[in-house]
């Protein structure tokens, strides 16, 4: 069973997260399934937006924390390294030419406010949060932020270092969202915006669209490479496993520096 559905409407195309019962977390089995509805997406001529939210009340809670931890406690103690997909781009998502809108409901955390990053329209519920809770919970922050979004430098230390919950408003003000809505209203704004990009001539969109993304300001393939080597030699600290299984356990980290 696919763990994101795919829908269309005309010519919007509905991508769904559909993993409610872990909040949406993302899986192996998700990327896979994340690429195949992006196909979909890239190789229907007749769809011309596509909308991405998630099942239930959630967006996507970010990395599935709740097996890391069952990894650690089953295995040596030690975070495996993360595994890359070719198919993938920095922000998580398969690459795609057509205008995407996100609709955050509930939680975007991580990953899941990463792929709100890589749509070209961005509305959220009045009662989404979101965090960037990769440091906290033992791996490497978004260093690219500020960026990638031209954010002031205080306001990318402050959303990567720290982890924080943020809501909707609070990213609405620095300008990281279109819209936010009463919940009720998410989906109808959501199609609204898509269906303004749909009726716009398809390839003008998409060529747009396209060389809008080479101008986008982000790591180039070297710093890429260094992350991927960071990362693995994080996974390998004490402090990693530590951070995975304070948070399970509800509890303060005891952090050692190694």
């Amino acid at each position: 069973m696919s763990l994101v559905a795919y829908d269309v409407d005309d010519d919007v195309a509905l991508i769904r997260l559909d993993r409610p019962d872990r909040l949406n977390a993302m899986s192996e089995q998700m990327r896979s399934d994340l690429v195949e509805a992006f196909r979909r997406l890239e190789e229907d001529d007749a769809v011309r937006a596509a909308i991405l939210t998630g099942t239930g009340r959630a967006f996507c809670a970010g990395r599935d924390l709740k097996a890391q931890a069952e990894g650690i406690s089953a295995g040596d103690g030690r975070l495996r390294p993360r595994t890359y997909s070719s198919s993938a781009n920095m922000f998580g998502l398969p690459d795609t030419h057509k205008p995407l809108v996100a609709a955050v409901n509930g939680f975007a955390i991580g990953q899941g406010w990463y792929m709100v990053l890589d749509c070209d329209v961005r509305v959220a519920s009045s009662d989404a949060e979101f965090a960037m809770a990769e440091v906290p919970t033992g791996t490497l922050g978004p260093y690219w932020l500020a960026g990638v979004e031209g954010l002031p430098w205080a306001v990318a230390t402050e959303f990567c270092l720290l982890g924080e919950r943020i809501t909707a408003d609070r990213l609405l003000s620095v300008g990281m969202l279109n819209a936010v809505v009463a919940p009720d209203d998410l989906m109808g704004e959501a199609r609204r915006w898509a269906a303004k990009l749909a009726a716009l001539p398809p390839r003008h969109v998409q060529t747009t669209k396209r060389l809008m993304r080479l101008v986008r300001q982000g790591p180039d393939r070297g710093l890429l490479d260094l992350e991927k080597a960071v990362r693995t030699e994080l996974s390998q600290l004490a402090d990693s496993s530590e951070a995975v299984l304070a948070w399970r356990d509800r509890r303060p980290g005891r952090y050692q520096g190694r």
